[in-house]
């Protein structure tokens, strides 16, 4: 009886373990709230963009058209979206286990994040 309590638990223990370590936490991400944030203006073109994007990441010789350290492109809408998509930029501007950008002059503020994460969570409005 105990051998097979022990093989039991070791098996539990072992595919714990494997579960644990092949899961994509990225996608496991409670949805973040946004009822400070207006969905009418928060969008690429009245915020994302003028204020964030254009301000703090997409010049030269960073993320501008012609020079997309990394491969990611934020000179326009279509490349900032998949960017956001295929290149997880919320973990980097959270500096959560990703490379921290922007890389100059420290993280952005909680509150551009949280305009930006809140643009990506109600669908990339342009």
């Amino acid at each position: 009886m105990k051998k097979k309590t022990v093989f039991i638990i070791t098996l539990g223990l072992a595919l714990t373990t494997l579960y644990s370590c092949t899961k994509d936490r990225t996608k496991l991400a409670a949805p973040v709230n946004c009822s400070g944030i207006s969905a009418t203006t928060n969008t690429w073109s009245l915020n994302v963009n003028p204020n964030i994007i254009s301000f703090y990441c997409a010049y030269a010789p960073c993320h501008g058209g012609g020079s997309a350290q990394l491969g990611v492109d934020l000179s326009t809408y279509a490349s900032t979206v998949n960017a956001f998509e295929t290149k997880n930029v919320i973990c980097s501007v959270k500096n959560a286990g990703c490379i921290l950008m922007p890389n100059t002059g420290g993280p952005l503020p909680d509150t551009l994040i949280l305009q930006l994460e809140c643009w990506q969570q109600n669908g990339y409005k342009q």
